[in-house]
């Protein structure tokens, strides 16, 4: 899987359609790639915030909506999925 995989994956929550470029949430050089499993995106960005899931052909994905990850950024979404040893992310509001 790669950036352009997890942005297909994003279109299933913005219009349940696997794939579909019109309806991907973000373009693959907009997506950040780190090691941070899922659960640190629970306790730390989300802080304990419950978030949605979306199976996908390439996993599953995980959606927090309305978070705000730092005192002084804007609420958005934050799109996270698992590729083995990485982690793809997209955070939609101003950091």
């Amino acid at each position: 899987m790669d950036e352009q995989d997890f942005c297909d994956c994003t279109a299933v929550w913005n219009s349940g359609v696997f794939g579909k470029e019109i309806a991907w949430v973000c373009e693959p050089d907009w997506v950040v790639e780190s090691r941070a499993a899922i659960e640190d995106f629970k306790t730390g960005v989300a802080k304990g915030k419950d978030c949605e899931t979306y199976d996908t052909p390439h996993g599953t994905l995980y959606v927090w909506e309305n978070v705000k990850p730092r005192p002084a950024s804007s609420k958005g979404n934050l799109f996270a999925m698992e590729n083995g040893e990485k982690t793809f992310s997209y955070f939609d509001g101003t950091p």
